[in-house]
């Protein structure tokens, strides 16, 4: 009986694991050189010195720049935070875009829930855009061929499979391990093409982690609250977050507060009383109406005001 296509079934399902197994690496390999690439890319366009929220983006992404932005408006007062950890309008409206975003969606919500508006709102695609533009951002199209690329080869391998598979089916030959191995390409397949529909976070390139690394140089040096150092405007608790997350807030109550589960280190705290300590923490009604806690109580007085 002559095999079909030259090759008999045992050949064939070992060429096809050999194939499946030389996809993957391919797109592993792929990937690899795409974000070596992307990262070395060195081309930097002129531009004003980063804003706080162009740091945190290139710190922690756009979750951070939301924290950094929570953390100036809780320090200016104009959001506060009550004993559920939820964050509400206390002030006037900023004018910076970012904040205004999230300004205007602090109706009682967590740090969690700001993030998601966050994330989706037209200020954070205009500092992502700016971030690009400016060449500190890793190439998001680069990614997306190699993706591409990954997914054509893995839909040629499962293509071939299934062509085999019928075949040998219409033939009456035993097909019981191919069935397993065309399930597996196929599975291969759909996990290619979610990644390529989801690039994930924006990297820094090689210019935004050098320009990451003077900013925190400069932020840990000698330098005055509000002075500049390195094109960075320093101090206040917007910056120390956009360097360092919610860890690095000056008040290690409001950190704990603000920072969403699992996502905090703690912080050196600013206090100086003890209305708002562990035992003695400030109560829903005093925050959310508005009336003062002390000034232990957050960067700005009066629980987070």
């Amino acid at each position: 009986m002559t095999d079909p296509w030259g090759i008999s079934g045992p050949d064939f399902v070992v060429l096809y694991i050999a194939l499946l197994g030389a996809v993957l690496l391919i797109r592993v390999v792929v990937s690899g050189v795409v974000s070596s690439r992307a990262l070395r890319a060195d081309a930097v366009t002129p531009g004003p010195p980063p804003t706080v929220y162009q740091l945190a983006f290139l710190a922690g992404g756009p979750d951070r720049a939301v924290d950094a932005a929570i953390a100036a408006l809780v320090e200016r007062g104009q959001l506060r935070v009550n004993s559920y950890k939820q964050v509400s309008q206390a002030g006037t409206r900023p004018a910076e875009p970012l904040e205004q975003a999230i300004f205007d969606s602090a109706q009682l919500k967590t740090t969690a829930t700001l993030r998601a508006y966050g994330r989706r709102s037209a200020a954070m695609r205009a500092l992502e855009e700016g971030l690009d533009q400016r060449g500190l951002l890793t190439s998001a199209a680069a990614k997306r061929q190699a993706r591409t690329f990954g997914l054509l080869l893995q839909l040629a391998v499962l293509a071939l499979g299934v062509v085999r598979l019928v075949n040998g089916i219409s033939l009456g030959r035993p097909v019981g391990i191919l069935v397993f191995l065309v399930i597996v390409a196929a599975v291969l397949a759909i996990v290619a093409a979610v990644r390529r529909s989801k690039t994930g976070a924006r990297q820094p390139s090689a210019a935004g982690h050098r320009l990451l690394g003077q900013a925190r140089a400069a932020a840990s040096g000698p330098v005055p609250a509000g002075m500049l150092a390195g094109g960075v405007l320093l101090g206040g608790a917007a910056a120390a977050v956009a360097l360092g997350g919610w860890g690095m807030y000056p008040d290690e109550e409001l950190s704990a507060a603000l920072a969403p589960p699992m996502t905090y280190g703690g912080g050196s705290s600013g206090s100086s009383g003890s209305s708002c300590s562990s035992g003695s923490s400030c109560s829903s009604s005093s925050c959310s109406s508005g009336s003062s806690c002390g000034s232990s109580c957050g960067g700005g007085g009066g629980c987070g005001g």
